[in-house]
C-alpha cells in the first residue's frame, strides 16, 4: 500500500475494522462451537433459526447509524463541525428509542415470534432459549453499533477496537462458563453482557479533552428521513442477508430435510464471515468516499476505491485458500460427528462455495460505492440481485443435488458482477468519474519535506498548462501552494505526508492540504507577510481535525 495521506488513513481504518469485524465473527463462531460442543447440533441448528432475529436488530442498527453516519461525513467534507454534531446526538436519541420499542416487542411476542417455523418440539426448545438470552440485546447493540460508526468516521477507529476486544473477552469467557452450566439461554446471555461491555468502553473517549464530538440535544424531522432514505440504500444488504439463510433453510426443509439444516450454518458462517470482513472494509470507504464526494475531490475518491478494491481481493482469496485448506475441519466445529454422511456434506459444500465469493466481495464494494456517491438507485438495485435474487434462483439447482444447490449460489455472485458492468458501461466506467473533470483537477501527494518542493512545482506546472489559466490566476495559485507547503516542511517533527488537491468550480477554486502528522492549523504558525496577505483575501479558510487526518481548506 502506498505512503500516502489517504493510504495511511485506510490502512488504519482497514485494520482497525478487519479486527473488529473479525472479533464479530468469531464471537458467532464461539456460539455455535460452544452449543455444538456442550449441547449437540441440534442447539446449532435452532441457534440458526434464531439468528435473523438478531439480523433484525443489527439491521435496524445500521439503519439508525449508517446514514447518520453518511451526513456526518458529508458534513465533514463540507468544514460543518456544528452539523456533524447535532446529527452525532440525534443518532444516539434515535438509538436509545428504537431499542426500547424492540425490547418491548421481543419480552412481549416471544413464542408468538418462533411459532413462524414449523419445527420439532426439541428444536423448539432450544430456539426459545436462545431467543429468551437475547431478548434484552437491542440497546446494547444499537447503541454500540452507531458509536462504532461515527467513531470509524470520526478517525478513532483504535477505541472501537479496544471495545471489540473488551466485547470478545467478556462474550468468550461467559459463552463457556454460562453455555457449559444452563445450555443455550446462557450463550445468549453471554452475546448480550459482550455487546454491552463493548458499548460502555466508548463512553469516556466523549470526556476527554482530545474529542472534538459533542452531544446536542437536537430532532429535525426532515434529516431524520433523510437518514433514514440514505440508510435503507446503505443497509438493506443486511436485511437480504437476514432473508437469505431463511430462504435457504427453507428450501433445504423442503428439498433435503431437517437433518440437512446443519449444511445451511455452516456456509451461513462463511458468509457471515465474508461479510463482516467486506463490512470492515466497507466501514473504511464510507467516511473516506463520502467525505471526499462532499468535497469534490474525484482523485481521492479514486485513491481509495482502488485501495478499498484491491483490499477486497486480496482478503477473499486468503481466506479462500485458507477455506479450501482447511474445510475439512469445519463440520467438527459445529458438533457434527465425522462418521455420518452429513459431515461430508458440508465439507462438499464449503469448498463449492468459497471460491465464488470473490465474485461476491468485489460486486459489493461497488454497490456500496454507488450509494456513497449519491447514486442510490443503482446500488440498491446491484444489492438487491446481488443477495438476493440471483442467489435464490441459482438455489433450485438444488432439484438435483445438494452439491449443486450451493454450485447454482455461487454462479450468481458471478453473473451479478457482469450485471454490474452492463449498467455501468456507458457512465463513465464503474467507479461513473467523468475523466475530463478529473484531468480539470489537481492531486499530489508526498512526504512534506522542502526537497520534493521541486517536484512539486513540476507538477503545478504541468496542471496550470493544461488548464490554460491567466498569468495572473497562475501566479497567485502557485505563490498560494508554494508558501504553504514550505509552511508545512518547516515543522519540526517527524516527516509526514501532505496530500494538495486543487478543485476548480465555476466561480471559485478550492485547494485543501491534507496531512496525517500532528494537529497544527498552519494559520497560528510563522507565516511569511506575503501568505498572510494571501490568506487575508481568500474568501474562506478552515481547519479541521480528525483522528487520521488533518485538512486546511482555502476557498479563493
Amino acid at each position: 500500500m502506498a505512503e500516502t495521506v489517504i493510504g495511511t488513513r485506510f490502512k488504519s481504518v482497514f485494520v482497525a475494522s478487519l479486527a473488529s469485524m473479525s472479533i464479530s465473527y468469531v464471537l458467532l463462531l464461539t456460539d455455535n462451537i460452544v452449543a455444538g460442543q456442550f449441547v449437540g447440533d441440534a442447539a446449532v441448528a435452532a441457534m440458526t433459526l434464531v439468528a435473523p432475529i438478531m439480523t433484525l436488530v443489527f439491521f435496524l442498527s445500521y439503519m439508525v447509524a449508517d446514514g447518520l453516519a453518511m451526513m456526518f461525513s458529508y458534513a465533514k467534507g463540507k468544514n460543518d463541525r456544528e452539523k456533524a454534531n447535532e446529527l452525532f446526538g440525534m443518532g444516539v436519541i434515535c438509538s436509545v428509542a428504537v431499542s426500547v420499542v424492540l425490547t418491548i416487542v421481543f419480552v412481549a411476542f416471544d413464542e408468538k415470534i418462533l411459532s413462524l417455523w414449523e419445527i420439532s418440539p426439541e428444536l423448539m426448545t432450544y430456539a426459545l432459549e436462545y431467543y429468551h438470552g437475547l431478548m434484552f440485546i437491542a440497546a446494547p447493540a444499537m447503541l454500540n453499533i452507531f458509536f462504532y460508526t461515527i467513531y470509524v468516521a470520526e478517525g478513532e477507529e483504535n477505541i472501537c477496537v479496544q471495545a471489540s476486544i473488551a466485547m470478545f473477552v467478556v462474550n468468550m469467557v461467559l459463552d463457556i462458563l454460562l453455555g457449559w452450566k444452563i445450555g443455550v439461554i446462557g450463550i445468549g446471555i453471554a452475546t448480550t453482557l459482550g455487546n454491552l461491555v463493548s458499548f460502555l468502553w466508548h463512553v469516556p473517549y466523549l470526556f476527554s479533552k482530545k474529542c472534538q464530538l459533542r452531544f446536542v440535544k437536537y430532532w429535525n424531522n426532515r434529516e431524520f428521513a433523510q437518514s433514514i432514505f440514505y440508510s435503507w440504500y446503505h443497509s438493506m444488504d443486511t436485511l437480504w442477508l437476514a432473508l437469505l439463510p431463511l430462504i435457504f433453510a427453507q428450501f433445504t426443509l423442503w428439498r433435503f430435510g431437517e437433518h440437512e439444516l446443519i449444511v445451511v450454518t455452516v456456509i451461513n458462517s462463511l458468509l457471515t464471515l465474508l461479510i463482516a470482513i467486506y463490512t470492515g472494509i466497507v466501514d473504511c470507504l464510507q467516511p473516506m468516499v463520502c467525505q471526499y464526494h462532499a468535497e469534490g475531490a474525484l482523485h481521492s475518491v479514486t485513491k481509495t476505491m482502488r485501495l478499498g478494491i484491491t483490499s477486497t481481493i486480496a482478503v477473499t482469496l486468503a481466506i479462500i485458500l485458507f477455506g479450501m485448506i482447511f474445510a475439512e475441519f469445519l463440520p467438527g466445529l459445529f458438533g457434527v460427528p465425522r462418521e455420518e454422511i452429513l459431515y461430508s456434506d458440508c465439507v462438499l459444500a464449503a469448498r463449492i462455495f468459497l471460491p465464488f465469493t470473490l465474485f461476491l466481495g468485489v460486486t459489493l464494494m461497488f454497490s456500496n460505492y454507488y450509494i456513497y456517491i449519491e447514486r442510490l438507485n443503482l446500488g440498491a438495485a446491484i444489492k438487491v440481485l446481488l443477495l438476493l435474487i440471483l442467489p435464490s434462483v441459482g438455489m433450485f439447482a438444488g432439484m438435483y443435488g445438494l452439491w449443486q444447490m450451493w454450485l447454482g449460489v455461487g454462479c450468481s455472485f458471478i453473473v451479478a458482477l457482469i450485471l454490474n458492468k452492463l449498467l455501468t458501461r456507458n457512465k463513465f466506467g464503474l467507479l461513473l468519474i467523468d475523466p475530463q473533470a478529473m484531468k480539470r483537477q489537481f492531486s499530489f501527494d508526498v512526504p512534506a519535506v522542502k526537497e520534493n518542493f521541486p517536484a512539486l512545482s513540476k507538477a503545478l506546472e504541468k496542471y496550470f498548462s493544461r488548464m490554460n489559466f491567466v498569468v495572473g490566476r497562475k501566479n497567485f495559485l502557485t505563490a498560494l501552494v508554494a508558501e504553504l507547503f514550505h509552511v508545512y516542511a518547516a515543522r519540526q517533527e517527524k516527516i509526514f505526508q501532505l496530500e494538495i488537491s486543487i478543485i476548480p468550480a465555476e466561480n471559485s477554486m478550492t485547494i485543501i492540504f491534507r496531512d496525517n502528522g500532528s494537529s497544527k492549523n498552519p494559520m497560528e504558525q510563522n507565516l511569511s507577510p506575503n501568505l498572510r496577505q494571501i490568506l487575508y483575501n481568500a474568501r474562506e479558510k478552515k481547519y479541521m481535525i480528525d483522528g487520521d487526518e488533518n485538512k486546511f481548506v482555502v476557498v479563493v
